[in-house]
This record gives C-alpha cells, structure tokens and sequence, in this order.
C-alpha cells in the first residue's frame, strides 16, 4: 500500500485510481490554459469530497505532456512561487494552489503573477467563494483585474460522468484497491448511498472498505462471497477502524503500547486527532503537541512515531492523516468524544496553531452535522484564542476567511476576529477599511444585534459614497451592496420608511449596473428587488411589493436553472417571499404552491447544510403553516407549524438574540393552529409563551417588536374568549388596538388592517360583556376601515368585511336596532355569495 495506511490510498495526489469523468471540466480548464483570452486566473469551488484536488492533479498531468511546468503551491510559499518557478524556466507555468481561501500570501503571490511577462496560469481550489474571494475582487488594481471572468458561481457537480452509476464507480475503484492490497478474488460491491448522489472521496471510500474487508476474510480463511454491501453515510467512520489498526501496529513495532509506561487506543486516536488539528513545524513543537496529550512521560517517542505515521508536507515536521474530510471527521469525533481534549488543544496556541485550528473546524461545521454543537462548546476557546492574537493583518483575514458564513455554530468568532481587524486597521475613509466594516456588520446581524448592526452599515455606506463620487466605476456597486444591508437594518429595526429610501437607490444602481454587465449585476439586482419586496409590504404596499418580487423570481429562476448548486438558495429565499405576498393580497392557492416549493428546496439544503439553512426551512414551514390555516386545512398546518416551532426553540437555545423574535411568531402562529383545532388550553400555553417573549423584545426594541406583541396581544385575546375568560380577554385586546393605533397613524397603509382586526375582536368582547354601546362604536370603526380596504384589496379584505359586517348586525340586534342589524347581515351574505 506504500506509506501511511489504507487511507492513504484515496490522497488525490497518488492517482491509484484512474481519472474518471470530468471531462466538460476538464477541456474547459485545458482550453483556458492554452487560450490567449480567458484571463490567468480560474477559481475551482465544491464542498470537501467532490474531486477539486485530483481535477487539478489531472490538469497538471495534461499540462506537463505538452511542456507547461506544473507547481502544487504549498501552504505559505505563495510569496515565492512564481519566483521559484521562474528562476528555473522561463515557459508556460501553471500554478495550483489548494484551499485558496485561507492561503494568507494569495494577494502578494497574484501581484507578481499580474507582473509576469510569460504565459503563467493560477488554479485556485477552494470550499467556497466566500467573503475571501469578494474581498480578493476588491484588492489593489493589479490583482482586480486578474479576477474579471476567474469564476463563474458554480460548484464543482457531484456527479462525475452523468452515464456512469455510483455502483460503477465504487466497482471500479475496488478492482483497483484490491490489486494494492493484495485481495484475491474481490466480489461485486453493492452500495447503500441514500438519497442523491454521492461524492467520489465517499464512492472511493466505500470502494476502499469492502476491500479491506474482504482482505480480513481471505486473512481469516473464511469462503468467498459473492457481493458485499457498504453504507456511504458511515464509510468514513469504519475507514477510520481500519485506518486505527494500522495505528496500532506501528506503534507496537515502535514499542509504544509495550511496559508500564505504554500507551492506549484512545491514546493513539488523540494524538493522531492533534497532530490533523495543530501539526508541528519542528520536532520540539511535536514533543509540545505530545505532551498536551500525555503528561506522563513517552512524549518525545510519541512525537516521533506520529513522525513517521504519514509523510509531512514542506515546512512541516508531522505529516497528517489523509485525506482533508477523513482527517476532518476524526478530529471531530475525538473532540465531541473526550471534553478535556479540547481544553487541551485549544488552549495556548500560537498563530500557526490557531489558523490551522479554526480551519479545520470551520470546513467540518459546513460538511458535518455533528460538528456544530461541539463548535458551540468550543467557542469560548475560539474567542479567548482570537483576542490573544498579534495584530497581524493578513493572519487575521485568513482566519476570517477560514470561518464560514453564514454559520451559527462559529458567528461570535467570527465577529471576534472581524473587530480585531478593524482595530488593527485603525480609523480611516479606505476601501478595506469600508469592506471590513461591510463585513462586520454582516457578523453583527448574524448574532442578531441590528442596533450594533446600524452603527457600522452607516458608516460604511458613508464611506463608499465618498469613494463613489471619486472613483463611480469602481465603488458604486460597493455602495449599492451597503445600500442593501442599510435597507435590511432599517428593516430589523422597524423603521421601513428609511428602508425604503436606502434599497429603492440600491436597486437603481443595481438595475443600471445589470443593463451594462447583466452577468455579473442580475444576481444583486434580484437580491435587492428582494428586500424591496419586503420593505414595500412593511408599509402595506402589497401591489408594489408582489411586482418587485415577481421580478426577483423571474430573474432567479433563470440563475437557478443556469447554475442550479449557487442560485437555488436565492430562488427559495425569493420564493417565500413571494408566498408571503401572495397571501396578503389573498391569493391563497398561488401562495401555498410557491412555498411548498421553497420549503422542498430548503429541506433538501437543510439536510446537506444544516447548520446555514436550517433557519430557513425553519420560516418557510411556519408561513406555509400560515398558508394551510388560511385554506382550512388545520391537521396539516399543525403539523408543518409544530416543526418550525421545534426548529426555533433549538436554535433560540443556542442564539437568543437571533432567534428568539422568531421562536415567539411560531408560538404565536401555533396558538391560531391549536385554536381553529378546539385546542384552546394548548394555544393558550403557546401564545402566552409568545406574549411574554414579545413584551421583553419591545421593552428593548419598540420600533422593531410592538407590531409583533401587539400581533400576540390580539392572539391571546381570543383564546381567552375561548375558554370563556372575557375579562381577560378585554384586557389584553384593549392593549392591542392601543398599540395598533399608534402604529396605524404612523404607517396607515401597514398597520389599519392589523386595527381593524383587532377593533373588531374588541367589539365581540364588549358584546359578550354586554357593553353593547363600546361593542357599537369599535365594530363600526372596523366596518369602515375594512370597506376602504375591499375596494382596493377585494380578493384580500372581503372576506374580513363581511365577518365584522356579521358582528355589526349582532350589535344592533342586542340595541334592538333590527332594521339595522338585518340591513349589515344581509350585506355579509351578499359578500359571501359574490366570493362563492
């Protein structure tokens, strides 16, 4: 099997099996190699597993038969790169470098790429496009220009070759290891790969496993078999068993596990774990890394058989198990298995450790679901680390580019690490210093703080302004993207009538910007049409926030189809929202398909992504819970309302101050559900949960959440007239319309609706109370907000008229005003005839 363990076959850059597939990806790559036009620079992105490593591997292998020199840039020696190539060869170089996002030289190294005079290529491989790369695009003129056309917004496919079947791979793949191993006969191999398809480090994977196996039963003697069946979803797991014995046997040839001072399994797993985790550039920073593990003597004989376990890269003196996901996953394992070892490991660390840390759990919270709470025990540590840290720019935005956004699990790090850059670039009107403000008020909004948030997103927005004037064609999209995230603060704030000034000036730059460059402007032109959306219905302007949305769809659809793995998250934000503005203007039905439709892409993303979408599917279950109420089907929005609900509560745990406010729309949504189900003692716990957290949010924030208690206020009223308890009711309600008269002089067009709701509830309380008179005057107020309402809004508000309508005519019946009281019933019937 050569060095290392079994593992050590899948590592890309042994090439053990054939490059299969990729044969779109591939031809682009070479052409764009030997082209004149395309640029010099190409970004790669796929999550861990899909095959970015070999790809390049390959590329180099195509390149290097028809003379290009070919260089795998190691980590931190992207300062010299392309000086060391060029010392030696003055013809076509290609440069690879992998996990591009956290390489701390990648700016310096591409400087002196832009300064080349020969034909020199960059492929760089990374996770994601995120922040990092947006920051690269907005770096100094040089490096900007070799990004224009460097990526085109797309993962790398899952899928290899779209006629070979996973079972075909795995095959293969098998043949091939069996030959390394030394297995005889190797049966069929059946793979359990669940929903999808899988990627090829797991198809590998699963290959490499029944294998092994197969080579323990020709050791054991056992009979031939005619198949064997591996599970992909827990391959990693059992290559690591495998992998644990080769452990094990080196260290009983080294003497190790022998005499009163030898070493455990679990002592072995641990080291391997530090060593994936921290690594060590020279034998004494091993012995160190040793001894956080094992106090009690062996550590300079540990430090040297992890030495001699797997082969270390260029600077480094500890090598790491292999491949990046199998390392990532023990690691993970190890931690979540043994509290103390993280205290241990994340403790004391200089700057190498920390980046190499951080990014290491930052790629496992994006790929492992079990990753996330041992993150959140972690944190702590994360941020005691970060604030230790020298004022060392470009560690601190690799570091920054390590964490990955959005992410619950890592988002105070990730503000941590944010404000440390800010301090150490100090006050200042520059483009970086305007880009890392942008960016921390993206963190500060992610923890849910938009009074923090506004602070800085002003600041910012100020700032591009100026440079925008100085520089339009370089800084107005930046200050269109501020704009948008001023727009969307204002919105978390309450404060809609300033939200809308702010995106109605992003989207016209945005809609100028997409007319010159439609393929790089479309996808931030949908993005802000989309908030405009919402900030229209805010201000109750539903026909203007449905056309605004309508468009924002249109647009992601086509992105979606084009590049489905980076627009299909945008067409489900989209979506949702549409679904919202479907059902205030009371298109039920049109409402209910669309976010049926988004809460099938969410949930699809929430399973593969669950620590980033999990939020999301979160609110499309609760509005389509909303939708399936408004149509009568109850049994099924308790249901979808019930998820969301347990949703939130996990998350609100975890982030109060972000998911709180949502947790208390889902109570509050729940308690309606339990309501129209004759459930009342159950709505009454669940809204009364959402009072009270309401009450304290408006305490803090009144602009933002008194729309909302009063929404609960109104809620709980009527489950109290359920159970009988009018006086009660009385109380609360009369709060409601208190609050919601205020807000309907303030924003008529938002708010008069949610007033005549609640007018109305209060009139049926003062009925049952037998205060006919109130019960008159309240009801009649109701009928006459509700009558302006229809005629502009018929399909949405009619509905409503005649159920006050139907309240009216119980009043005037109880003054005996019969005439009256006929004259508003047969209205509502009417009403109710011309809706059939």
């Amino acid at each position: 099997m050569g060095a290392g363990g079994p593992a050590g076959l899948l590592v890309p850059s042994r090439e053990v099996v054939d490059f299969v597939g990729r044969g779109e990806e591939l031809a682009g790559l070479v052409g764009w190699c030997e082209g004149a036009a395309g640029g010099r620079v190409r970004l790669v992105t796929g999550p861990g597993g899909v095959g970015k490593t070999r790809l390049g591997v390959e590329l180099c292998a195509r390149l290097s038969q028809v003379g290009w020199r070919c260089v795998q840039v190691a980590d931190g020696g992207e300062g010299s790169a392309v000086e060391a190539v060029r010392a030696v060869w003055e013809g076509r170089v290609l440069l690879v470098v992998d996990y591009a996002e956290v390489r701390t030289g990648l700016v310096g190294m591409l400087r002196q790429v832009a300064a080349d005079d020969g034909e020199i290529r960059v492929l760089l491989l990374a996770r994601s496009a995120g922040e990092w790369w947006e920051r690269l695009k907005g770096a100094e003129r040089a490096v900007r220009g070799l990004m224009a056309g460097a990526y085109a917004g797309e993962d790398l496919p899952t899928v290899v070759e779209a006629d070979v079947t996973d079972e075909e791979l795995v095959n293969a793949a098998a043949v091939v290891f069996a030959a390394e191993v030394g297995v005889q006969v190797m049966p069929r191999v059946l793979v359990e790969a669940g929903p999808g398809r899988a990627r090829v480090l797991d198809l590998h994977a699963a290959a490499l496993v029944a294998v092994l196996r197969t080579a323990e039963g020709e050791a054991a003697g056992r009979a031939p078999v005619p198949e064997v069946r591996v599970g992909v979803a827990d391959v990693l797991g059992e290559l690591l068993e495998h992998e644990e014995r080769f452990w094990i046997g080196t260290a009983g040839r080294a003497g190790l596990l022998e005499g009163t001072t030898g070493v455990g399994v679990g002592t072995l797993r641990r080291m391997v774990a530090a060593a994936c985790l921290l690594g060590a550039v020279d034998e004494a920073a091993a012995v160190a890394l040793a001894k956080r593990v094992r106090e009690v003597g062996g550590a300079d004989r540990l430090a040297a058989w992890l030495r001699e376990l797997y082969p270390p890269a260029d600077g480094e003196w500890l090598g790491s198990l292999q491949p990046d996901r199998l390392a990532e996953h023990h690691v993970i394992a190890q931690l979540d298995a043994s509290p103390g070892l993280a205290d241990l490991l994340l403790s004391d660390l200089d700057d190498r450790q920390v980046l190499r840390a951080v990014t290491l759990l930052g790629r496992a919270s994006t790929d492992q679901p079990t990753a996330t709470p041992l993150l959140e025990r972690l944190l702590p540590l994360l941020e005691r680390v970060i604030t230790d840290l020298p004022e060392d720019l470009p560690l601190l935005s690799a570091i920054s580019n390590a964490i990955p956004y959005p992410s619950l699990a890592l988002a105070e790090a990730d503000l941590a690490i944010t404000r440390r850059i800010l301090d150490a670039l100090g006050p200042g009107r520059t483009a970086e210093h305007a880009r890392w403000l942008t960016w921390h008020g993206t963190t500060l909004a992610q923890t849910g703080r938009p009074a923090e948030t506004l602070s800085v997103t002003e600041e910012a927005v100020e700032t591009y302004r100026e440079l925008a004037v100085a520089y339009p064609d370089r800084y107005r999209p930046d200050l269109a993207g501020s704009l948008h995230n001023l727009g969307v603060v204002f919105s978390e704030l309450g404060r809609s009538a300033e939200a809308l000034s702010v995106t109605e000036e992003a989207v016209e730059i945005r809609r100028e910007l997409a007319v010159a460059y439609p393929d790089r402007y479309r996808p931030d032109l949908a993005r802000s049409l989309n908030s405009l959306g919402v900030v229209f219905s805010e201000l109750g302007r539903s026909a203007e926030a449905l056309s605004v949305i309508e468009e924002a769809v249109e647009i992601r659809r086509e992105l979606a189809v084009a590049y489905p793995g980076r627009y299909r998250p945008d067409l489900a934000s989209s979506l949702h929202n549409l679904g919202v503005r479907f059902s205030e203007l009371g298109r039920s039905a049109e409402a209910l398909s669309v976010t049926e439709e988004a809460v099938e892409t969410y949930r699809e993303l929430a399973v593969a992504y669950p620590d980033r979408y999990r939020p999301d599917l979160a609110s499309s279950l609760h509005n389509l819970g909303i939708l399936f109420s408004e149509l009568g089907r109850s049994a099924e929005a308790l249901s979808v309302t019930e998820e969301a609900v347990e949703t939130y509560r996990e998350l609100a745990v975890a982030y109060p101050d972000r998911y709180r406010p949502d947790l208390a729309n889902s109570l509050n949504s729940l308690g309606v559900v339990f309501s129209e189900l004759g459930r009342s003692a159950e709505a009454l716990s669940v809204t009364e949960e959402a009072v009270e957290i309401r009450r304290e949010l408006a305490v803090a924030y009144p602009d933002r959440y008194r729309p909302d208690l009063a929404n609960s206020l109104n809620s709980l009223g009527v489950v109290f007239s359920e159970l009988g308890r009018s006086a009660e009711a009385l109380s609360v309600t009369e709060e409601a319309v208190e609050i919601r008269r205020e807000l309907a002089v303030a924003y008529p067009d938002r708010y008069r609706p949610d007033l005549a709701s609640s007018l109305h509830n209060l009139g049926i309380l003062f009925s049952e109370l037998g205060r006919s008179a109130e019960a008159l005057s309240v009801t009649e107020e109701a009928v006459e907000t509700y009558r302006e309402l229809a005629v502009a809004y018929p399909d949405r508000y009619r509905p409503d008229l005649a159920g006050s309508l139907n309240s009216l005519g119980v009043v005037f019946s109880e003054l005996g005003r019969l005439a009256d009281a006929q004259s508003a019933h047969d209205e509502a019937a009417e009403l109710r005839s011309q809706a059939e």
